[in-house]
């Protein structure tokens, strides 16, 4: 195996027992009532029989990157996790981007370059 593989899967390893971790610790959060949630359980569960459109409205729930705001409510600790997750790829990407140029392989260093490109536009979007 060489090396920018043992470093991708090493690096993939530790990023996603991270965010493992915090995906557990945020929903133990949420379940243990340890914080407030914009939106008690209860009311999420009439909330979930209406179209999108109106339960933004009536939940007062953010679109977009509006959730990074909310990171101090239970209920949207858990969306940091689940990013942390989705930017896990990137990162091991980036860090292997150095490791191809050395290993003069800049086509596929290129190639990563151009994924990260396209999952940080997919992300922003």
């Amino acid at each position: 195996m060489s090396d920018e593989h043992d470093i991708y899967a090493r690096w993939l390893a530790w990023g996603t027992s991270i965010a493992l971790v915090v995906l557990i610790a945020s929903f133990l959060a949420y379940a243990l009532a340890l914080r407030d949630p914009l939106l008690p359980p209860q009311e999420l569960a009439r909330l979930w029989a209406f179209p999108v459109d109106h339960y933004i409205a009536a939940s007062g729930a953010p679109t977009g990157w509006g959730w990074l705001q909310l990171l101090h409510k239970s209920d949207y600790l858990i969306f940091a996790a689940v990013a942390m997750l989705g930017l896990v790829t990137v990162v091991c990407y980036a860090r292997i981007v150095p490791v191809l140029f050395k290993e003069e392989k800049p086509w596929r260093a290129w190639i990563a370059v151009a994924q990260i490109l396209v999952l940080l536009a997919a992300a922003f979007y």
